[in-house]
């Protein structure tokens, strides 16, 4: 019960943040102010595939998770599965060249970079080891890789609970380059540790 109410939220929270991502990038009206500001002062390009690729993965990534779905449309999740890797590859190098250009300097720089970076190499990691049939170990990484996706929810978590606890907005986005994905990855290798005892779902 406890497992499958984590995974309604999570989805919840992704369709969310995913489909307002998908708004952002597709119509200009749906635009806040930060994300204009990353169109002119970063690049138009790779904001928009950012925010596309993104909002893509969010809500595929979410779907690939339901044991249901697998079992029942093998062939669509594996197509898919091949959308999220290309979406996780492009959005993970355009957020990589707007990670340069984050707010808070050198210290966001690198939050959001090695965030980036990660995400390219999980998802990679996952795609080699279902290209070589190793179905535990992919399960594995895709899980380390969707908990880096879902690092633009928790980012879109802290930021107001930031304001609300009084911090100034570039010290706090200085800490949230960071907290929005580290801990993400904690709580991944929690689940997969129990994981590694149980015979492969997926095929």
């Amino acid at each position: 019960m406890t497992k499958t109410l984590s995974w309604y939220l999570m989805t919840f929270l992704a369709f969310g943040i995913g489909l307002y991502a998908l708004g952002a990038a597709l119509s200009p009206a749906l635009r806040q102010d930060f994300v204009v500001n990353m169109i002119e002062e970063a690049s138009a390009t790779g904001t928009l595939l950012h925010f596309f690729a993104g909002g893509v993965v969010l809500i595929i990534g979410a779907l690939q998770f339901s044991a249901r779905l697998r079992s029942k449309y093998l062939p669509v999740h594996r197509i898919l599965g091949r959308i999220y890797v290309v979406g996780c590859i492009v959005g993970g190098f355009a957020g990589l060249y707007l990670a340069f250009y984050s707010t808070g300097g050198i210290v966001s720089h690198w939050g959001f970079g090695m965030l980036a970076v990660g995400w390219i190499v999980t998802t990679s990691m996952a795609y080699r080891h279902i290209r070589a049939g190793k179905v535990r170990i992919h399960q594995d990484w895709m899980i380390r890789s969707y908990a880096l996706t879902l690092a633009a929810v928790t980012l879109r978590l802290y930021l107001p609970i930031s304001q609300i606890a009084g911090y100034e907005f570039e010290e706090a986005y200085q800490a949230i380059a960071w907290l929005c994905w580290v801990p993400n990855l904690i709580i991944a290798e929690w689940f997969i540790i129990p994981l590694s005892n149980k015979k492969p779902v997926l095929s």
